[in-house]
This record gives structure tokens, sequence and C-alpha cells, in this order.
């Protein structure tokens, strides 16, 4: 098994899809559908990821390889789904878009500013991510140290199950914005209006 092969070729899935998974929500589903449909997506991946890795499977170096591969393919897919959409949804549960005045229980006033609200609450959501990844990086070695893959993909798979439940649960509570179109065409077209007349296949002319 050539694993630096791997290695790029599900970095290069994992960060290709959510390009393909902003398009779906922004241009039929809508984020909150895309989001739990990419994990169901991302937990079949994951399971598949669990039953390759089984010792009796392994025993089976090409069957092994060949789950193993599918289980990327699936689960590159549902990250890409959710990926795109998690953040975003998050901003969208802050509605203030204008600076107000806000009194405190101490009596003081301040200026409650949308801009650094939202820079905080991402903050928040960014530190939450790495102290889950490093946490899940050092569980998930010593589970394979002493234990097996199995054990180190199920860890991750546990608790990836916590995200639907979650969503779920304070479904009634979201602002959820219906789909208004991909920007991608858009984007596209303003990228060839910015290019014409100045790029060309040949890199000598300028």
């Amino acid at each position: 098994c050539d694993v630096p092969y791997f290695f790029t070729v599900n970095s290069f899935w994992s960060y290709i899809m959510p390009l393909f998974g902003a398009m779906v929500a922004d241009q039929w589903w809508g984020r909150y559908r895309t989001i739990m449909s990419a994990i169901a997506c991302a937990l079949i991946g994951h399971t598949i990821l669990v039953i390759s890795a089984i010792p009796k499977v392994i025993d089976s170096p090409n069957g092994a390889i060949a789950c193993f591969s599918i289980g990327l393919i699936i689960m590159g897919i549902g990250t890409g789904g959710f990926k795109a959409n998690i953040s975003p949804l998050i901003a969208e549960q802050y509605r203030e878009d204008k600076p107000y005045v806000k009194t405190l229980a101490s009596g003081e006033r301040v200026i409650v500013d949308p801009s650094a609200t939202v820079s905080r609450i991402y903050m928040y959501f960014y530190m939450m991510v790495n102290i889950g990844s490093f946490v899940g990086q050092v569980a998930m070695v010593y589970a394979e140290r002493y234990v097996g893959f199995w054990l180190s993909y199920l860890l991750p798979t546990a608790m990836f199950c916590l995200c639907p439940a979650v969503l779920l649960l304070c479904r009634k509570h979201y602002i959820l914005t219906p789909p208004s179109g991909s920007i991608y065409p858009k984007a596209f077209k303003v990228s060839m209006l910015a290019m014409k007349g100045h790029w060309t296949l040949n890199p000598v002319r300028w």
C-alpha cells in the first residue's frame, strides 16, 4: 500500500468536496439539510473505515485496502458537505448587523460591535475544533498502538454521532436561511471579465 498516495488523494478529496457541498446548499437544499445529509454520508464512511481495520478483514490485504479506499471516498463527500456549511450556519445565528449601546448589570454602558461579536464566536468555535483535534489525535494514536486501528477509527465515529443529535435537538432554535442560488456562476463571470484581454496560455506573454 502506497501510504503517501492515499494521504495525498485523501487531502485533495477533502479540500475539493467543500466546493460541491457549498453549491448544493446554496442552490438546492439549504445549509441545515445539506449538513444533516453530509453527516449521514460521513458516518457511513466512518463505519466502513472501522470495518476495514477489523483484524479478520486486515488478514485479506486487498480487501482491506479496497474497503479503506471506499470509506475514504464516502467520508470525503460527507466532510465536504459538512465543512462548507457549518461555519456559515453558525454565523447566521447572530442577526445583529449594526452596533448598538447595551447597559450592563453594573450600570455601565458599552457599545456592542457585531463584527467583533462574530469574530469572538469564531474564535471559540475554532478553539474547540483545535482542542478536539488535539485530543482526538492523541487518543487515536494510543488506541491504535495498544488495541488496533479499528478502535482508532471507532473513537471519532462515536464522537461524530453526537453532532446530528445536537442538531436535531436544537433545530427549533436555529435561524435557517433558504437557498438563494449559488455564487459560482457570478464569480466565474467576474473572473472572465477581469481576465479578458489580460490572460493567455503563453507563459512568456504578460
